[in-house]
């Protein structure tokens, strides 16, 4: 039976964090902790229940999108006082950052996911406005191109891929109809209309 169980905390206290699993290890990486926006990056070890410190982004940031693919860890946009487009790149085997192009629009509370190969980054907030932007990273190429904006603006909203073809979508969601399908979910100041991501 599936249940949930208290672990070891974190070395620090993190709102607004971005995480990602490789390789069974969980990252948290960046965040804000009431005071400051943190560079650091910590990763869980589940078969021993304890928490070591990795190598720190290049920025501090909080309220970045976090995926990983393959060895890598990505971290798009995020906040550190003014809204970031830079986006970080951790290399999990040789434990190294380097910096990859920077998407178009500067914005935090984004919601990132990996399909087909590439990384979606959808809506988040430029500081004036909740977007509809979305923009797709080719690792191979590292470019960022334009995508299909969402019908509309939305800010830390969640995304996930769903296979097979039970996917569904609560209202106020969307759904891109490819399958594998690309599921974003809305926050509650979104519109009540429900509408799909084609």
């Amino acid at each position: 039976m599936d249940k949930w169980t208290v672990v070891k905390p974190m070395h620090y206290a993190r709102l607004a964090v971005g995480v990602a699993v490789v390789n069974r290890l969980l990252y948290a990486i960046g965040g804000f902790d009431g005071t400051i926006r943190h560079c650091s990056v910590e990763c869980y070890h589940p078969e021993n229940d304890e928490w070591t410190m990795i190598p720190p982004m290049y920025t501090e940031r909080s309220g970045a999108g976090v995926c990983a693919m393959d060895k890598y860890i990505y971290v798009i946009g995020g906040y550190n006082g003014l809204q970031l487009n830079t986006v970080e790149r951790y290399d999990t085997e040789k434990q190294v950052w380097d910096f990859v192009s920077s998407m178009k629009i500067q914005r935090s509370a984004l919601s990132v996911t990996v399909l087909d190969g590439r990384i979606y980054a959808m809506g988040g907030y430029d500081g004036q406005e909740f977007l509809q932007d979305v923009e797709i990273y080719d690792p191979t190429t590292d470019t960022w191109t334009e995508g299909i904006p969402l019908p509309s603006g939305r800010s830390g909203h969640a995304s996930a891929v769903c296979y097979g073809s039970n996917c569904n979508t609560q209202e106020r969601g969307l759904l891109m109809e490819t399958e594998p399908s690309l599921a974003v979910g809305a926050p509650s100041s979104c519109s009540p209309s429900t509408s799909y991501y084609k």
